[in-house]
């Protein structure tokens, strides 16, 4: 009703109009009450609502989405239905829990620290830090990209920016900051390497180009 005030907001109706709206509104029964026009109403419009999952199609959809992605969804992936997981559940992680996960560790659980004592975000983050550590490459966390924006790079070094971009093409928003990235770089003349959840298995982070090229020459920082 709200909204439809809005969208209505400022028209005016004719005479004839609001005849034809009385003529409508009594084609059920001229002699129903409002109640009655309310639950005939409702019966009208009840094929165009959809019925709210149950906590057991909730759970469901946790675990089909593990099982499609291989890991736990973040909750701002859920965002259409997590209304509905805090209702029934009381919050995202008690949902994760009952459908038999641990709450993702990316997200949800303590933050990381590297070997070197870098404070990393996530696990990913841990292990492109342990790695650069292992190589003897000098680098630096969380460096802003410049004064104008607050955005920061994963890891720094000299004029290379590393990103470790998990949610490219699942989280909607988080493709458009990987192309703010690239277009910061272009205009800096920063070198960026782009590192995904697929380059974490073992040895996999020794075939990025980019990285190889760093391990055989120890950059170090310029900061």
């Amino acid at each position: 009703m709200g909204t439809a005030s809005l969208w209505t907001k400022g028209i005016t109706l004719t005479d004839r109009q609001k005849q034809e709206i009385e003529k409508r509104r009594n084609r059920v029964s001229p002699n129903f009450s409002i109640e009655q026009r309310r639950i005939q109403a409702f019966k009208n419009l009840s094929r165009f609502w959809k019925p709210k999952p149950t906590n057991k199609e909730l759970i469901q959809r946790i675990i089909s989405f593990y099982r499609k992605h291989g890991r736990i969804p973040y909750k701002r992936e859920f965002n259409n239905t997590y209304i509905e997981y805090k209702k029934n559940f009381g919050s995202w992680n008690n949902a994760i829990k009952i459908a038999d996960f641990e709450p993702n560790p990316i997200r949800f659980s303590k933050r990381f620290q590297a070997k070197d004592g870098h404070i990393c975000d996530s696990y990913a983050e841990k292990i492109i830090d342990d790695w650069l550590t292992k190589y003897k490459i000098a680098h630096e966390k969380n460096l802003k990209y410049g004064n104008t924006t607050k955005m920061t790079a994963d890891f720094s070094c000299g004029n290379i920016r590393i990103e470790y971009f998990g949610l490219a093409g699942e989280v909607e928003g988080y493709d458009a900051v990987i192309l703010k990235k690239r277009k910061i770089c272009k205009e800096k003349n920063f070198k960026l390497i782009e590192i995904y959840p697929k380059d974490l298995f073992p040895n996999r982070l020794n075939k990025i180009s980019g990285l190889t090229k760093l391990k055989n020459k120890k950059i170090k920082s310029s900061r």
